[in-house]
Formats: structure tokens, sequence, C-alpha cells
């Protein structure tokens, strides 16, 4: 491959789609480049896709619309040969726009961002940073107050509202609030807040009347979507143990279902890590190792580290070797497989056999 070919390749490889995209749209070209001078920009980018790496390519035309990818199928059937020069040609071309500077846009930038600072500050802080999006500016003003007041703020309130309330505040706070209840106002709010999954605007605006007095003002929204199961299981997570596991089993005997979402949202695979290696190798023992092997698949290196240190060096040797050999597998299967081993856990820290570092409750020592 010469070094022109070379140079459009990184250049397509770096994220330059746009650029063949151009090459689609427009078929004039400069002086100096009659080899290409005739022929459309579907031919060019026909002629551009079939001349790079096949890893390359895939990806450039993983951007490319339904029309477009038409235009080449078309041009494919059609073109059977390309004048000598044609291939340099058109990667001069491709160059030239990519220099020429490209449009820079930020969609999809939260998602990104979001998913960068999971990796960087660790997916619960990044939850934390991100749970107030959607917020009105009143529910800020509410979590700013001491929790002593704001508890007393809840205390003769319904508890429908206080599980609004409580969907529009930081986990954190909540989770406080919730611990200061009695048990049976606390199953109660629980079960509503795991059932919420949208507020009417009216619903909050009476809240912002309610409450006006002790904040500047609640900020009117048309319709706020909420986790409710998520949020619960949010502020079930910073619970003290015993209080968690009270309201939990309590809530499986008159609502079994939430109970089920709320554990399922309140630990994740990953939250393994979480476990210390006592508690780790016994949970081994209990888990298949074909169910280990296929759970792993898409778990974080540090879990993969976290089961590896606590086997034996001749298993974690035929582990390794078992997930390079293994071949695509459907994701439902491996997040099956990671759920039943989340159960083993959970049935293995309600015996009392092994111990879960909850969020916010300490590291081991």
């Amino acid at each position: 491959m010469n070094e022109l070919t070379k140079g459009a390749e990184a250049e397509a490889e770096a994220g330059a789609p746009d650029a063949a995209r151009k090459l689609l749209a427009r078929g004039t070209v400069r002086v100096g480049k009659s080899a290409i001078a005739n022929m459309s920009g579907s031919q060019k980018a026909l002629l551009f896709l079939v001349s790079l790496d096949e890893y390359v390519a895939t990806r450039i035309l993983g951007h490319l619309s339904d029309d477009e990818v038409r235009l080449l199928r078309g041009q494919s059937q059609s073109m059977q040969e390309a004048a000598p020069g044609a291939i340099k040609a058109v990667h001069h071309e491709f160059l030239e726009r990519v220099r020429e500077g490209m449009p820079a846009s930020l969609k999809g930038s939260n998602a990104y961002l979001r998913r960068l600072a999971g990796n960087a500050l660790g997916e619960g802080r990044a939850a934390e940073l991100w749970s107030d999006q959607g917020r009105s500016q009143g529910a800020a003003q509410l979590a700013s107050l001491e929790t002593e007041v704001l508890r007393a703020l809840l205390e003769a309130e319904q508890p429908q509202t206080v599980a609004v309330v409580l969907s529009q505040l930081p986990a954190a706070k909540a989770s406080e609030l919730v611990e200061k209840m009695d048990p049976a106002r606390r199953e109660d709010v629980v079960l509503r807040l795991a059932r919420l999954e949208a507020v009417p605007a009216q619903v909050l605006a009476d809240i912002e009347k309610a409450f006006a007095k002790h904040v500047n003002q609640l900020a009117a929204v048309q319709k706020t979507e909420i986790a409710g199961k998520k949020v619960a299981a949010d502020i079930v997570k910073r619970l003290p143990s015993e209080v968690s596991e009270e309201l939990l089993e309590a809530l499986r005997g008159v609502a079994a279902e939430a109970a089920e979402a709320i554990e399922k949202a309140l630990f994740t695979f990953e939250d393994l890590t979480r476990i210390d290696s006592r508690g780790m190798q016994q949970l081994l023992k209990e888990v298949p190792t074909d169910q280990l092997t296929l759970s792993l698949k898409t778990a974080s290196e540090e879990l993969k580290e976290k089961v590896f240190g606590n086997i034996s060096r001749r298993a974690a040797d035929l582990l390794h070797e078992e997930l390079e050999l293994m071949g695509p597998v459907r994701l439902s299967e491996v997040e099956e497989a990671q759920q039943a081993i989340i159960q083993i856990a959970l049935e293995l820290e309600r015996d009392g056999r092994i111990t879960i570092a909850r969020e916010g409750g300490g590291d081991f020592v």
C-alpha cells in the first residue's frame, strides 16, 4: 500500500465518513484529476471504499444512509473498471476534502461525556453527578434544606406526595429521609416510589404550592419521567443493611414484583467487586464454570481480575483460555448468566456466608 493510500485510510479510520459522503454528493473535480474527471460522486465513493482495508471500509459504510448505500450498490453493478491512476486521484480528492475541515457535531455528546465520567470516576459517582438531570430548580432548593427540616415538612404529607418528592431529590438525601421514617411508612413510600413512572404536571404544580413558603418556587414542567425502581434502589442501597433487608422483606410480602425489581436495580454484576476475597472464593464455589465463563464475556477488567485472583493458577489459565476461544454469544444469554450469579451472591449474603460492601458504606479493612 502506498503512502497516499495509507494517509487516506488513516483519515478514514480517524472519523472522516463525512468526506466520503461528500464524494457521493459531488461529481466535479479539481484541475489535474483527469483520471476521474468524468466520474460521478457515487462512482468515486465506490472506488474509494473498495480500495481500503475491509475493516476501515466497513466503519465508513456504517455512517451512510440507506439511499447512499443504494447509490453505491447501483454503481457496483454497472462499474466494471476504472482508468489508470483513478484510485490515486480519488484518494487525493478525499484527503483534500478532509483537510478543508469537517463540520463538528456535538450530537450525543452528553451520552458520551456520561460514559467517560463512568469510566473515570466510577459508575456510582457518575450516576450521582447525573442524577439531577431533569429536576426542577425548586427540587434542587428542596434538596438544599437540612434533612431534619425537610423531614418535618414531609411528616404530614401523604405517602404518594412523599414518594414524588423523594423522586426529585438526590439519592443520598432521599435515603436519609427514608431511614428516619417508621417502618410502616417507609414500606408504603418506597413501594409507591418503585411504581412511579411519570408524574403529571399538575401534581408537581400542587407540590410547588404546598412548599412555596419554604422554597422560592418549583419550576413548572410539562411532565417529568421518573425511573422509580432505580431511584428506589439508589435509596435502599444507602440504607444500613439491617434496615434495607427489613424493608425489602416487607415489600416481598406485599408486592413481590416491585421488591424483585428493586433488588435487580440494587445490585449489578459489577458490584461483585465489592465482595472481599474470602467472600468471592465462597461465591465462586457455588457458580458452575460454564455459567461463570459466559457471565465474564462483558465484564470489566477489574471484575475479571477479581475473579482470576480468587481461583487457582490452573483454573485461571483455563478460564482465560475459554474466554479467548468463546465465539459470539447473545447478550441476553450473558445477562441471564450474570443475573443467576447475582442471585447466588444475594442468597449467600442473606445466609450470612458472605458480606457485600454497600455503596456509601465504606471499604473493607
